[in-house]
Protein backbone atom coordinates (compact mmCIF):
# COMPACT_ATOMS: atom_id res chain seq x y z
CA UNK A 1 0.00 0.00 0.00
CA UNK A 2 1.39 3.34 -0.91
CA UNK A 3 0.87 6.99 -0.17
CA UNK A 4 0.53 7.76 -3.91
CA UNK A 5 -2.21 10.18 -4.75
CA UNK A 6 -5.05 8.45 -6.54
CA UNK A 7 -7.40 11.44 -6.65
CA UNK A 8 -5.46 14.63 -7.25
CA UNK A 9 -8.58 16.82 -7.15
CA UNK A 10 -9.47 15.79 -3.59
CA UNK A 11 -5.97 14.76 -2.43
CA UNK A 12 -6.94 11.15 -1.63
CA UNK A 13 -4.16 8.58 -1.39
CA UNK A 14 -4.20 4.86 -2.14
CA UNK A 15 -3.68 4.28 1.59
CA UNK A 16 -6.89 6.20 2.39
CA UNK A 17 -8.85 4.17 -0.16
CA UNK A 18 -7.57 0.88 1.27
CA UNK A 19 -8.45 2.13 4.76
CA UNK A 20 -12.02 2.77 3.59
CA UNK A 21 -12.15 -0.74 2.12
CA UNK A 22 -10.87 -2.16 5.40
CA UNK A 23 -13.67 -0.30 7.20
CA UNK A 24 -16.27 -1.96 4.97
CA UNK A 25 -16.54 -0.13 1.65
CA UNK A 26 -17.08 -2.62 -1.20
CA UNK A 27 -17.67 -0.43 -4.25
CA UNK A 28 -16.32 2.66 -5.95
CA UNK A 29 -19.45 4.58 -5.00
CA UNK A 30 -18.89 3.70 -1.33
CA UNK A 31 -15.26 4.85 -1.67
CA UNK A 32 -16.54 8.13 -3.13
CA UNK A 33 -18.90 8.65 -0.20
CA UNK A 34 -16.25 7.83 2.40
CA UNK A 35 -13.25 9.66 0.89
CA UNK A 36 -14.59 12.00 -1.87
CA UNK A 37 -12.11 10.34 -4.26
CA UNK A 38 -13.43 10.43 -7.82
CA UNK A 39 -16.16 12.97 -7.13
CA UNK A 40 -14.65 15.89 -9.05
CA UNK A 41 -13.23 15.28 -12.52
CA UNK A 42 -13.53 11.47 -12.44
CA UNK A 43 -10.20 10.72 -14.11
CA UNK A 44 -9.19 8.49 -11.19
CA UNK A 45 -12.31 6.30 -11.27
CA UNK A 46 -10.68 3.46 -13.28
CA UNK A 47 -7.83 3.36 -10.75
CA UNK A 48 -10.29 3.31 -7.84
CA UNK A 49 -12.24 0.51 -9.57
CA UNK A 50 -8.99 -1.45 -9.85
CA UNK A 51 -8.07 -0.94 -6.18
CA UNK A 52 -11.57 -2.07 -5.11
CA UNK A 53 -11.45 -5.15 -7.39
CA UNK A 54 -7.99 -6.15 -6.13
CA UNK A 55 -9.04 -5.73 -2.52
CA UNK A 56 -12.21 -7.81 -2.95
CA UNK A 57 -10.29 -10.51 -4.86
CA UNK A 58 -7.91 -10.85 -1.92
CA UNK A 59 -10.47 -10.93 0.89
CA UNK A 60 -9.83 -14.65 1.40
CA UNK A 61 -6.15 -13.87 2.00
CA UNK A 62 -5.51 -14.15 5.77
CA UNK A 63 -3.29 -11.05 5.64
CA UNK A 64 -6.32 -8.99 4.57
CA UNK A 65 -8.19 -10.01 7.72
CA UNK A 66 -5.50 -8.76 10.10
CA UNK A 67 -5.97 -5.16 11.18
CA UNK A 68 -2.54 -3.93 12.29
CA UNK A 69 -3.85 -0.50 13.25
CA UNK A 70 -5.64 -1.75 16.37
Amino acid sequence: MSKRLVCICNMVTEKEIVAALTKGARSTSEIQKMTRAGTSCGRCLPWIDSIVADFIANLDDPQQRINFSE
